[in-house]
C-alpha cells in the first residue's frame, strides 16, 4: 500500500494554533476497510477525519468533518487543507540553469486535465508544455518545485483544471482527486526525495455556531507502477469499482443508450417519435427530454431550443402549455414501448420571475451582478431543500421517472462569496455543496432504480462526488449544434476516457455518416435525430435503417467503452492526422481498435502498437466494414504492431478482436 510521511493526512489552524498542537490523542473506531478517527476539543468542537482503504488498487480515501457542540460560537478554522500529505517518491534533482536544458527523463511530470470548456482539448493534459519562457516545461518539477491547480466560478471542472492528476516519475506514480463539486484547489510539490500535496476549498476562514455540522472536501489517491496509460487503467477500474452507480444493484449495467428530443415541442410529436421508435424496433433504451417543457400553461410550445421563451421560465417546474396531460401521456408511452424516461432539471437556477422567486425569496441567494436575473437556489438551508427535494420527487414518482437529469449554467462562487459574514469565509459554499450532495444520496436512496445524469453547461462539474452519484452523459456543449465540429469529439472521446469509465457523448442530428457517429461511440451516446420538431423524423425508410444499423453496431461497441483503454495516437491533432485508440478487455481476451483517418490526411497507411495482449495468443480481428478478418499473434500486434491501410480520407474505422 502507498506509504504516508505523517500519519495525519490533513492540516488547518484553530484560532491561528496548528491543529497538530491541540488536537491531542483521537477516539478510533475500525469497521472493515474504513477507519474514523474522533477528535473532541473542550471548547465543542468534534472534528473526525474518515479514511477508506482500497487494498486491491493500493488506493486511499479521506473525508473531514466538522461539528460543534459548544455555545455561542467556535474558534476561527483557517489554513484548512482536506489533503495535506507527503509521500516517498524517488530522488529529483535540483533545477540548474546552464547551456543545456535539463534531461527530462528523470523529472516528475503531472498530467492535470483541463476542466471542460467547449474547446477541442477540453479534459486533456500535456505534461511536455513549455511555460512562459520556452525552455522550462509548465507541468515538470524538479526538487525545490511546485505547481498550483485550481477551478474558477465555484464549478469544480470549470474552465482552466478539472479535479485530476497523474503524478509520475520513471515508471512510478500516483493518480489522485480533489472530491469537491465547488471552487477547489490544489499545490503539488517536490523535494529531494517526497511529493507533497496539499489540496482545500479555497478561500474559507469561518467560526461554527452550535449545531452545525458538515463535511469538507474529500480526497482520493491510488498508486501505480508503469506508464501514464497503466495508471489511468487502474484508476479507471477503481472508480468502475468503488465510485460508480453502473452496475450496483437495482441501477443498470450499462451507462444509457439514448434518443433525444426537445422538452417544448408538442405532446403530439413527442408521440409520434416514440411509436415510430417503438415500431421500427430502433434499439434506444431511453428518451431523453431535454429542457423547454416547463413554465406552466402561460408557456407555449417552441419546435427546438432556439425558439421560444422556455429559458426566461427556468425555476418553474410546471409543465407548460405544449403539455397539456402533464407528460403524463408521454411516460406512458415511452414505458409501453419498453424505453426508460430521462427528464431535464436545472433546480439550482432560479429566474427572479418565476412563482416561486416571488412566493419564497428567503430560498435564494440573490445575483451580486447588477442586470443578472438569475438567482441561486440555498441547499444549504432546509426549507429550500426541503422545496427543492419534494418537487423532484414529485415528478419521479408521477412520470415515473428513470433517469434524473440535473443541469447547471452558471457560475455560482460569487453568489456564495455575496453571502459570507466576515468570520464565515466558505461557509455558504460549504452547505450549498453539503445540500447538493445530501439531494443526490436521499434521490437515489429513495429510489433505488434511479441513476442521475450530471451536466453544467456541459462537464464543468465532474470530479469524484460527482461520479461517484452521477454520469455525465453530455460532458461538453460544443456538441449543441446539429451538425458540430466531429474532430472535436473524436479528440474528446480520447481525453475524457483517461478520466472516468462512464461519460456520455451526442451525434448531433446529420444521419448517413459512419465518421460522425462512430466518433460519438462512447460508454453512453445519446442521438438527436428526433431532437427538433423542425426535422422530419420517421418519413425516410434509409434514414431509420442507418439508424438501426449504427445503433445495433454501437451496442456491441458499449461494453468495451468502460474497460481498459489506450491511446494510440496523440489526443489533440490537426485535420492531417489519424486519431487511434483501443479498448481492451484482458479477462475477455478481447477488444476493439476505433480510427479516425481525417480528411487532410496525406498518410495512406499507419501502424500501431496495440497494448494489454497476450502475447503467446493468436488473435482474430474483423473489419466491422467489410467483414474481412485476418489473424496476428499478440507478440506482433504489440511489436511491430497493427497495420492499417486504406486510399481514403474522413473516413472511420471500426475492428472488433479476441483470442482465436
Amino acid at each position: 500500500m502507498l506509504k504516508f510521511n505523517d500519519d495525519r493526512r490533513f492540516s488547518f489552524l484553530y484560532d491561528r494554533v496548528p491543529a497538530c498542537e491541540i488536537l491531542g490523542e483521537p477516539e478510533v473506531m475500525r469497521d472493515a476497510n474504513e477507519t474514523r478517527y474522533v477528535y473532541r476539543l473542550a471548547d465543542g468542537l468534534i472534528f473526525t477525519h474518515i479514511l477508506r482503504e482500497f487494498p486491491e488498487f493500493s488506493a486511499y480515501e479521506w473525508v473531514n468533518c466538522f461539528e460543534y457542540v459548544g455555545e455561542g460560537s467556535s474558534g476561527v478554522i483557517s489554513g484548512l487543507y482536506d489533503c495535506d500529505i507527503s509521500i516517498p517518491f524517488g530522488h529529483a534533482e535540483l533545477d540548474s540553469y546552464t547551456a543545456y536544458i535539463p534531461d527530462q527523463s528523470g523529472t516528475t511530470k503531472i498530467y492535470a486535465p483541463r476542466g471542460g470548456e467547449n474547446v477541442r482539448d477540453a479534459f486533456y493534459c500535456d505534461p511536455d508544455a513549455l511555460n512562459g519562457s520556452g525552455f522550462r516545461y509548465e507541468n515538470q518539477l524538479f526538487a525545490g518545485q511546485s505547481r498550483r491547480y485550481a477551478t474558477s466560478g465555484g464549478r469544480s471542472s470549470n474552465r482552466e483544471c478539472a479535479p485530476f492528476f497523474n503524478i509520475s516519475q520513471s515508471g512510478h506514480g500516483v493518480v489522485a482527486a480533489v472530491g469537491w463539486t465547488g471552487q477547489w484547489n490544489c499545490e503539488v510539490a517536490r523535494d529531494i526525495e517526497n511529493l507533497r500535496i496539499r489540496s482545500k476549498i479555497e478561500d474559507t476562514e469561518f467560526r461554527m455556531y452550535k449545531g452545525e455540522r458538515f463535511r469538507t472536501s474529500s480526497f482520493v489517491i491510488m498508486e501505480y507502477d508503469g506508464d501514464f496509460s497503466d495508471g489511468q487503467n487502474k484508476w479507471r477500474r477503481l472508480v468502475k469499482s468503488h465510485f460508480s452507480l453502473i452496475g450496483k444493484e437495482g441501477r443498470p449495467d450499462s451507462a444509457p443508450f439514448c434518443a433525444g428530443i426537445w422538452g417544448g415541442m408538442n405532446t403530439s410529436s413527442a408521440l409520434e417519435r416514440i411509436e415510430t421508435i417503438k415500431h421500427e424496433r430502433l434499439p434506444f433504451e431511453y428518451i431523453w427530454m431535454d429542457a423547454g417543457w416547463y413554465g406552466g400553461d402561460e408557456v407555449g410550445a417552441s419546435p427546438d431550443e432556439y425558439e421560444g421563451d422556455w429559458y426566461r421560465h427556468t425555476g418553474d417546474w410546471r409543465t407548460n402549455a405544449a403539455h397539456p396531460d402533464g407528460l403524463l401521456d408521454v411516460a406512458r408511452a415511452i414505458h409501453d414501448a419498453g424505453m426508460k424516461f430521462l427528464l431535464w432539471f436545472e433546480p439550482e437556477r432560479v429566474l427572479s420571475d418565476v412563482p416561486i422567486a416571488k412566493e419564497h425569496p428567503e430560498y435564494l441567494i440573490k445575483s451580486p451582478y447588477d442586470g443578472d436575473r438569475n438567482n441561486l437556489l440555498d441547499l444549504g438551508r432546509d426549507d429550500a431543500w426541503r422545496y427543492c427535494f419534494d418537487t423532484i420527487t414529485s415528478h419521479i414518482e408521477r412520470l415515473g421517472l428513470d433517469c434524473y437529469r440535473q443541469d447547471f449554467n452558471f457560475e455560482p462562487l460569487g453568489f456564495w462569496r455575496s453571502k459570507d459574514a466576515p468570520d464565515r469565509k466558505g461557509i455558504t459554499e460549504i452547505k450549498h455543496i453539503n445540500g447538493l450532495y445530501r439531494l443526490w444520496d436521499a434521490l437515489l436512496e429513495r429510489f433505488p432504480h434511479l441513476i442521475i445524469d450530471n451536466c453544467a453547461s456541459g462537464g464543468r462539474r465532474i470530479d469524484i462526488e460527482t461520479l461517484r452519484r452521477s454520469i455525465p452523459l453530455w460532458r461538453n456543449d460544443a456538441e449543441c449544434p446539429a451538425n458540430y465540429y466531429t474532430e472535436l469529439n473524436q479528440s474528446q472521446n480520447m481525453s475524457y476516457n483517461n478520466w472516468m469509465p462512464y461519460s456520455g457523448s451526442g451525434s448531433g442530428r446529420v444521419w448517413g455518416d459512419s465518421y460522425i457517429m462512430r466518433g460519438a461511440y462512447s460508454a453512453s451516446m445519446t442521438t438527436n435525430y428526433t431532437f427538433s420538431e423542425r426535422d422530419s423524423f420517421g418519413k425516410n425508410r434509409e434514414q431509420l435503417d442507418w439508424i438501426r444499423r449504427y445503433g445495433d453496431e454501437y451496442l456491441r461497441v458499449r461494453p468495451y467503452m468502460s474497460c481498459d483503454f489506450y491511446p494510440l495516437s496523440e489526443i489533440v491533432a490537426g485535420l492531417d492526422a489519424w486519431l487511434a485508440s483501443e479498448f481492451n478487455r484482458p479477462e475477455e481476451g478481447d477488444g476493439i481498435l476505433l480510427m479516425f483517418i481525417r480528411e487532410k490526411s496525406p498518410y495512406k497507411c499507419a501502424v500501431y502498437r496495440l497494448r494489454g495482449l497476450d502475447e503467446t495468443a493468436d488473435y482474430i480481428i474483423r473489419d466491422a466494414d467489410d467483414g474481412s478478418e485476418i489473424v496476428k499473434s499478440g507478440a506482433e500486434l504489440m511489436n511491430p504492431g497493427f497495420e492499417v491501410r486504406t486510399d481514403k480520407t474522413r473516413r472511420a474505422k471500426l475492428y472488433f478482436y479476441h483470442k482465436a
